[in-house]
């Protein structure tokens, strides 16, 4: 199950809303990734912190898929609902498949396989803290000094907000975050430990991916980006 994706706009004549699949039953639930809602028909999705207070750990009940102006969205019998996009949904969970598959074979190779969206390099980060870990899907970024998470990955991690800091953004506005120390970040053949992160709350609708690496992991790591078969050469 994969974290809830940036919902999709859809151009719809209509501005009312119209049902786009049969109802469903649906529970919430809880893992170490967080609070879950699982359909029996449509997946599942992490539930967005901002989501959370109307949802109740073991809810049940039953579930609409439908759309509006805004985007698509799931409604319960409750009348609860928030945005998904089941599109940017199956195409991450096959997208990040193949990461974990590729992620063994690549170990000690030369090269690793990315994400190229128009100027855009997605990279697949194995991270750890405190003997937890988790990939994220982070916007390999070089104007950024430090490594910064958004803070569903900081959830599934179990980050503790330790160090309050702000962060400085290109155009000079300052950003409110907490830095952590992670016991590592890996990406193909190349380790640093003990990397610190900067941690931001994201309130804006999601991006295709989870955070920014930063020029902490990346200072004197020699690569190449390879946009046709959208690889990282690493020399």
């Amino acid at each position: 199950m994969k974290a809830l994706s940036a919902f999709l706009t859809f151009f719809i004549i209509h501005c009312f809303a119209f049902q786009l699949y049969a109802d469903g039953t649906y529970y919430i639930g809880k893992d170490s990734g967080g609070i879950y809602l699982q359909t029996d028909q449509d997946g599942g999705w992490y539930i967005d912190r901002q989501d959370l207070k109307n949802f109740k750990f073991g809810e049940t009940g039953a579930y609409y898929i439908k759309i509006d102006r805004h985007g698509t969205y799931l409604k319960t019998d409750k009348g609860k609902k928030f945005y998904i996009d089941l599109d940017g949904k199956e195409q991450l969970e096959q997208e990040m498949g193949r990461f974990n598959e590729e992620q063994e074979r690549q170990a000690g190779q030369k090269e690793t396989q990315v994400i190229i969206r128009g100027n855009q390099v997605l990279v697949p980060v194995i991270l750890g803290y405190r003997g937890r870990q988790t990939e994220a899907l982070l916007l390999l970024d070089t104007g950024a000094s430090i490594t910064v998470l958004y803070q569903d990955i900081a959830d599934q991690l179990n980050i503790k907000q330790v160090q309050k800091a702000k962060l400085l953004t290109v155009g000079g506005k300052s950003i409110p975050a907490y830095i952590a120390k992670l016991n590592f970040a890996r990406l193909g053949p190349h380790e640093k430990e003990n990397i610190y992160a900067g941690i931001i709350e994201y309130q804006r609708p999601k991006l295709a991916y989870q955070g920014l690496l930063g020029m902490n992991f990346l200072r004197n790591i020699e690569y190449g980006i390879d946009f046709k078969n959208q690889t990282l050469k690493w020399k």
